[in-house]
């Protein structure tokens, strides 16, 4: 039943856009866009195990359009694309894939509005990014190329109450589904609420609260019981120095209560407050940054600390657009395949965008991670470099070469990897309204 549940909410965005903006069809802005690309692929670990590496030459054939439709208070944009890969050593592996987005936002009166977003893929590629690629973990399957659906539907509504004060609640539905047996199909259900009112030129409060359910189908072999309920809340305060600077404080309480406790996931919860700041140094350069100190109480006794803290550099500078990054703190792995729970970990890294020339432009991303699973007695290292030169040949006509470098050292035997991939791209693309 679950399966089909997957299928059904990918029609949920459909029937609330036709309901929402047929009676302004007439009136819209209209953007119509299909594509088509051809790309060629060298991947020298395909299954991204540690030994016995397997490499293989992969065409893939991509056929997709892009709608977009709006008006001073619509907003839609759909995307879907179809994947059709060929391998030329593992023919076995031939592989049909879908990937499909889903935007729309009403603005029904001056202080309320509403929206639902929605993703879905259906994919074999073992490192899945299923969000921005930037600075996202990467979901892994390493030893088999299994196949795999994952839904994402967050439909949401925003009331204005004042001016920058507003109250919006959501709601997010992850379904993810394996075709491996031994890696669990998981579904995730959230509730949270924001609260932002700003109490005067100067001063803002922001309170957050987040109710989740996770839960996961068996999985042969069996795997420990993960299954749990989660809370989270957060409050903090800002003062406005002006509009280019401000500085906050907040608190962040969250736990993990499991259905059934086991060695490797024990109860837990953490606090992290932390202090920091937000600052525009130049028209289009800003920096924000936060600092502090989480705590894990855990059931099992044995409480952790670490150190806390984020920080944020972007800007353009003539044709560099440019965003650096670094995080440290406690996290969990609960929504990957692996699904390997509590962790301390850092990481850093780099996205930009440069442009070379009026018709080319690189563009590409630097990211490392180290990652310590307090309760599994594991630690990783995960490195991801990609680099993408393209050229406009004509105005709907485009060509890319790519690279990308994936790479895990893990202190746990055969979990470890290191995988190039390098593409050649040519892509059609025509804006059909324009005409």
């Amino acid at each position: 039943m679950k399966h089909d549940l997957t299928h059904l909410t990918l029609l949920f965005p459909l029937i609330l856009i036709v309901a929402i903006f047929t009676p302004l069809l007439a009136h819209a802005r209209w953007s119509v866009t299909p594509r088509l690309y051809l790309e060629e692929q060298y991947d020298d670990n395909i299954f991204l195990t540690e030994m016995n590496e397997q490499d293989d030459f992969i065409t893939t054939i991509s056929p997709g359009i892009d709608l977009k439709y709006q008006t001073p208070t619509t907003m839609l944009d759909l995307d879907y694309e179809l994947r059709r890969s060929l391998y030329n050593d593992f023919s076995e592996l031939d592989f049909t894939g879908h990937r499909a987005r889903a935007e729309a936002r009403k603005d029904f009166s001056p202080r309320f509005s509403a929206g639902i977003s929605e993703f879905f893929i259906r994919s074999e590629d073992p490192i899945e990014l299923t969000g921005i690629a930037v600075f996202e973990r990467p979901s892994i399957r390493a030893g088999d190329r299994n196949r795999y659906t994952r839904n994402v539907v967050e439909p949401e509504m925003t009331y204005r109450f004042a001016e920058n004060s507003a109250i919006r609640l959501r709601y997010r539905n992850i379904a993810l589904r394996n075709k491996a047996e031994d890696v669990a199909d998981q579904d995730q259900d959230a509730v949270n609420a924001l609260l932002t009112y700003r109490l005067n030129i100067h001063t803002g409060l922001e309170f957050f609260y987040e109710y989740i359910d996770q839960t996961y189908d068996p999985a042969i072999p069996p795997e420990p019981p993960r299954n749990f309920e989660g809370n989270e809340l957060r409050g903090r305060y800002t003062y406005y120095f002006n509009p280019r600077t401000s500085a906050f404080f907040e608190y962040r309480l969250y736990d993990r209560d499991f259905e059934r406790q086991a060695a490797d996931f024990v109860d837990y919860k953490v606090h992290d407050p932390r202090a920091g700041f937000s600052h525009e140094l130049y028209e289009s350069v800003s920096v924000s940054a936060s600092a502090g100190y989480a705590l894990r109480d855990s059931s099992a006794g044995d409480d952790e600390g670490a150190l806390s803290g984020r920080l944020d550099l972007t800007g353009r500078y003539k044709r560099l657009t440019g965003d650096v990054y670094g995080e440290i703190g406690f996290a969990d792995d609960f929504l990957s395949a692996e699904n390997l729970g509590f962790n301390e970990f850092w990481r850093v890294g780099f996205n930009g965008t440069y442009q070379l020339a009026q018709r080319l432009w690189a563009d590409g991303f630097f990211y490392f991670q180290r990652e310590k699973f307090i309760d599994l007695n594991r630690r990783d290292e995960l490195r991801s470099v990609q680099g993408t030169l393209n050229y406009q040949i004509l105005e709907w006509l485009f060509a890319s070469l790519e690279y990308r470098h994936s790479e895990r050292d893990s202190n746990i035997p055969f979990e470890s990897y290191t995988d190039n991939r390098y593409f050649g791209r040519i892509t059609v693309r025509y804006n059909l309204t324009e005409q």
